[in-house]
């Protein structure tokens, strides 16, 4: 199984990276004041990371800051789902093709709107979200470091607190404010 996994992925990124050759982007940088729009998306299954997501998104809303978030578990759908709302959408592994199209109407919304910020708060590299994060036509992603280079416009590095979304959840908090454009 791990075999014919490796030849899915080794396919869908030759895929993706020939859609993101002919869709070439200009990444608009963009702080948290400035920013009207923000999608957020997070690793669904950790309670630490639904717990760091509500309070971004509150921080982000007492901003005046419209957000959307997109919970994602590396799991498929079984009867106990996470149930959304306008705002807050929970997908599965099999909301993909098998070369990681979507075929979710709600993820393939979030992935074309075009949010100010794209905030990556996923910290495994799982092709799924490389795939999500790679095709969103947010103008600017910020994400973890350790993941590859061409996911991010900007990377936090978050050194040995890897796994720790609220740390990440700070650092993005702290670069974005900092940053004037």
């Amino acid at each position: 199984m791990n075999y014919l996994n490796n030849i899915r992925v080794k396919i869908s990124a030759y895929l993706l990276n020939q859609r993101l050759k002919k869709n070439k982007r200009n990444p608009i940088i963009c702080n948290l004041k400035q920013a009207k729009t923000v999608g957020i998306l997070f690793n669904s299954v950790l309670k630490e990371d639904i717990k760091t997501v509500k309070q971004l998104e509150a921080d982000l809303k007492e901003q005046n800051t419209k957000v959307e978030i997109l919970g994602f578990a590396n799991i498929k759908r079984n009867g106990e789902t996470l149930i959304g709302d306008n705002q807050h959408h929970y997908i599965y592994k099999n909301d993909f093709n098998w070369i990681y199209k979507p075929k979710n109407p709600e993820l393939q919304s979030f992935l074309t709107k075009k949010y100010d910020i794209l905030i990556n708060l996923y910290q495994d590299d799982i092709f799924a979200v490389e795939s999500m994060v790679k095709t969103s036509d947010a103008t600017f992603k910020v994400g973890c470091a350790h993941l590859h280079p061409s996911w991010h416009d900007l990377m936090i590095d978050v050194g040995s607190k890897k796994g720790d979304s609220n740390y990440l959840s700070e650092q993005i908090n702290h670069y974005l404010s900092m940053i004037n454009s």
